[in-house]
Order: structure tokens, then C-alpha cells, then sequence
């Protein structure tokens, strides 16, 4: 029962250090994103909203949501490994 909890702690803090770093790259490659993934981006990690009130906000599925802010962190991650900001600056 406590390597669950520890498990569980370690995956928390992993999302936390994911979560902190897209947020970074965001401010950073922004502009770099289609229209569509900036707006889910923005409303989940600045706004933390849920899928479904992204969904319902911007008038589309909470599928739909998800894929946009997956595809969203990959590219920002792409964009990062060719200008290598976050290996400077993390």
C-alpha cells in the first residue's frame, strides 16, 4: 500500500514538473501554435479548466480538446529541441 502511494506521488510530481514546463515553452512558442491548440492550451493550463468546459467553451468535443492540447505539447516540444531555449533556461 505505500509503493502505491509512493507511485502515486511520484506520477503527481512528474505532472507537475510537465505541467510547469509546458507552460514555460507556451509563453516562450505561443505564436508558433495554430489558433485551435492555443486556445485549449491556454484555458487548461492557465485557466485549469477540464476538457469538457474547453469543450463547451470553445463549442467543441472534449476528444477533440484533448487532441488539440496533445498535438499542442508535442509541437512545442518539437519547436524547443530545434531552439533549445529550455536546456539554457530550465
Amino acid at each position: 500500500m505505500d509503493l502505491q502511494k509512493e507511485l502515486t506521488k511520484k506520477d503527481n510530481m512528474e505532472s507537475l514538473e510537465e505541467r510547469k514546463l509546458i507552460m514555460k515553452l507556451f509563453d516562450k512558442y505561443q505564436n508558433f501554435l495554430p489558433q485551435s491548440q492555443k486556445q485549449a492550451m491556454y484555458l487548461r493550463f492557465f485557466e485549469d479548466l477540464s476538457y469538457s468546459e474547453i469543450g463547451e467553451i470553445l463549442a467543441t468535443t472534449r476528444t477533440a480538446v484533448f487532441d488539440a492540447i496533445k498535438k499542442g505539447k508535442q509541437k512545442l516540444l518539437e519547436i524547443d529541441k530545434k531552439i533549445g531555449y529550455s536546456t539554457f533556461f530550465a
